[in-house]
């Protein structure tokens, strides 16, 4: 698994597949994954929020509208993500960057 690269969990506690964005460096991705979960609930909300990122239908090979909440970031077991079928898409640099701003904002690092 790489930096950038989005897969969906195994399991949610809401039942439904949730995109993750894998945000740690490669080096740190043996056993497990610094990762940011997304949502596509009550978009116009949490849009608006500087701890989340908002990614259109498309970017990054994403099924719907949603966002990315940097204030979930989450190391996650491999072993509870779906890895099967390899990556389900993969941001670029402006993408990154985005996310990254987020997560700088939860951080409180300038």
């Amino acid at each position: 698994m790489k930096r950038g690269e989005l897969y969906l969990l195994k399991s949610d506690p809401s039942g439904k597949p949730r995109p993750i964005l894998v945000v740690s460096k490669d080096v740190l991705n043996k056993r497990a994954v610094l990762a940011i979960p997304f949502y596509s609930q009550q978009i116009e909300k949490r849009s608006a929020q500087d701890w989340c990122s908002l990614f259109y239908s498309g970017e990054g090979n994403l099924e719907k509208d949603c966002v990315a909440n940097a204030s979930e970031i989450t190391l996650i077991d491999k072993f509870e993500i779906n890895q099967s079928r390899g990556p389900i898409g993969q941001f670029d640099d402006a993408q990154m960057k985005r996310v990254l701003e987020a997560v700088r904002w939860v951080l409180g690092i300038e």
